[in-house]
């Protein structure tokens, strides 16, 4: 179909191969004031997880750091206490989704939202009705013309949707490494003034752990 045909060309763009030189971040809606000077806003996606969230939130403690993290409504119901210590420690939470699962969400819009509105009242069970987030983030993020209907149907909702325009990688194929990880954060951080760092929190992603203070420190410095 039309759509599958879409879905797989998005899934072809976002195959990156190296060297790689991102010219403009990738679609950021930017913060309603203009910043002045150097910023970076650390981002999880995918979480919350049993194992990896709760190191990623005692690493952020250590350094005084606040992040966003973009939650999917079904890891809230697997693990509602690391969801609610995360949100009790400080951090932003986003939308990002009940289910992740990219058949439904992405076949048309009614679905997209049901799951977005699945994953907010997930939030609000467990952290209490007046809990809302106006932020969100698309599973693959934004892009593909055939979003374009979900990110109109996301802002009439009172969203602003926020994409990324550095990342560590702990996505990608091949063998992984710290030193792989940070090089490619380096790498795509480039020379911007705001950053917004795409990292994923899910049980599987323990070098992205490993990886987090040397990107804190390196961003510090």
């Amino acid at each position: 179909s039309e759509y599958i045909r879409e879905y797989h060309e998005y899934l072809a763009s976002l195959v990156i191969e190296e060297p790689i030189e991102i010219e403009e971040p990738i679609e950021v809606v930017e913060p309603d004031k203009p910043l002045s000077g150097k910023y970076a806003y650390l981002t999880f996606d995918d979480g919350p997880s049993k194992i990896v969230t709760p190191q990623i939130l005692d690493i952020l403690d250590e350094y005084d750091i606040k992040a966003t993290f973009f939650v999917l409504g079904y890891m809230i119901d697997r693990n509602p206490e690391i969801f609610m210590d995360t949100y009790n420690r400080g951090h932003t939470i986003g939308n990002h989704s009940y289910s992740h699962n990219y058949g439904y969400i992405y076949y048309n819009t009614k679905n997209f939202m049901a799951d977005i509105k699945r994953a907010d009242d997930t939030m609000k069970y467990y952290l209490g009705e007046d809990f809302s987030t106006d932020i969100m983030r698309f599973p693959g993020g934004s892009h593909a013309d055939f979003k374009n209907p979900m990110k109109k149907a996301v802002l009439e909702a009172g969203y602003k949707y926020f994409d990324w325009n550095s990342l560590n990688g702990d996505t990608e194929e091949g063998e992984q490494s710290v030193r792989r990880m940070f090089n490619r954060f380096v790498q795509t951080a480039g020379q911007r003034d705001v950053l917004v760092v795409l990292m994923h929190d899910t049980d599987a992603k323990q070098l992205t752990v490993n990886t987090l203070p040397l990107i804190i420190e390196f961003l510090q410095e």
